[in-house]
């Protein structure tokens, strides 16, 4: 679990920083290209969808990447202009200005980003390491500022990779969320895990739902596991409310990813099968034992079969179908465990009537 954790983050932030190919340019090098744009309005509001394209010197492309921003990031925008228009997105690491053509809420163009000398010089002199163009590019779309970089060092977060900064950013792995999580009991945790579970929604308000019902200091890949499988507070009132109030995380979770439902244990409960064990429901949903199946072993003569009895009966194929044909052959007195043993040894209506064509 926590390795395909650690790759669900390191892809999020390969993405993140749009594939850019890692070369070391000088500071005063610039990034142009093509853009194409649309508006969208969305439940935070008005947010504009860029497609930047930049193709190099050597005609081979640089990069392709596809994001979105809030319309109010962009200034000197007016996306119904109808005729040449020229925008920009101001950010501490650089700026981006847009020419082209808008109408109608959708625009195509050329672009230009242009480092800002003063950040390059911070961050080199605050993190002891050089930066590339493309970087600077990617932290000025996301707006990763030096204020940004400081109020993670105050929660202990110093030296974090240019890819990690980006990828906190585009997934609100601020100061707040940090704290929020240290006064849940979950302090100096991995970037890796502050990213899962911002990504996966684990926040203190989570945290608090599970515990109010008896799940506490469960470590970041349980809190994940849960929220994943949608084992949230509503879940678990509804085992409760199904007979099973001290489920361990793990039968929570085999119950969520086998689908045993309030419908499936309702159905069987309503045949006679109450109060079963846990276990015994499990190889129940796995092999299909279900309220239609009991149906059709009872509609042939076998009432109040065992739980463990009709999971056997399904594993071999011992069906209603298959109950009637040998009556057909002749065996109408045949027991679950006779038609088991029949069953194994592939014996069925035809391979009877053979047996008995050669008689």
């Amino acid at each position: 679990m926590k390795k395909a954790l650690i790759l669900t983050a390191l892809v999020t932030l390969a993405v993140a920083v749009f594939g850019f190919p890692k070369s070391s340019p000088q500071a005063q090098e610039v990034i142009t290209g093509d853009w194409a744009a649309k508006m969208f309005d969305s439940s935070k509001g008005p947010r504009l969808r860029l497609t930047l394209n930049s193709t190099g010197d050597n005609g081979k492309n640089q990069f392709n990447s596809s994001f979105d921003r809030p319309l109010q990031d962009f200034s000197g925008l007016n996306p119904n202009a109808g005729a040449n228009t020229s925008f920009s997105l101001q950010r501490e690491a650089g700026s981006v200005v847009f020419q082209g053509l808008f109408t109608n809420g959708k625009g195509v163009g050329e672009f230009r980003f242009t480092p800002n000398r003063g950040f390059i010089s911070a961050f080199s002199s605050q993190e002891q390491r050089r930066i590339t163009t493309d970087e600077l590019f990617a932290m000025t779309i996301h707006d990763v500022s030096t204020a940004f970089i400081n109020e993670l060092k105050w929660f202990g977060y110093d030296n974090l990779s240019v890819d990690n900064l980006i990828g906190m950013r585009i997934h609100g792995v601020n100061g707040e969320f940090i704290s929020s999580l240290k006064n849940a009991g979950y302090d100096k945790l991995s970037v890796d895990n502050l990213m899962a579970m911002r990504i996966h929604r684990v926040d203190n308000k989570f945290i608090q739902e599970v515990e109010s019902r008896g799940f506490r200091k469960l470590s970041v890949d349980d809190l994940l596991s849960m929220r994943i499988h949608r084992i949230d507070g509503e879940f678990i009132e509804q085992a409760k409310a199904l007979g099973f109030k001290d489920l361990s995380l793990d039968q929570l979770l085999t119950m969520r990813i086998h689908r045993i439902d309030g419908e499936f244990i309702k159905g069987l409960q309503e045949l006679g099968y109450r109060d079963l064990p846990f276990d015994d429901l499990v190889g129940m949903k796995i092999h299909r034992v279900d309220a239609s199946f009991v149906r059709e072993i009872e509609a042939q003569g076998f009432n109040r079969v065992p739980a463990e009895k009709l999971t056997e009966m399904r594993i071999h194929r011992v069906d209603g179908k298959y109950i009637q044909e040998m009556k057909e052959a002749g065996y109408n007195n045949l027991s679950i465990d006779e038609l088991i043993e029949l069953r194994i040894h592939r014996m069925d209506a035809n391979s009877i009537k053979k047996m008995k064509g050669k008689q």
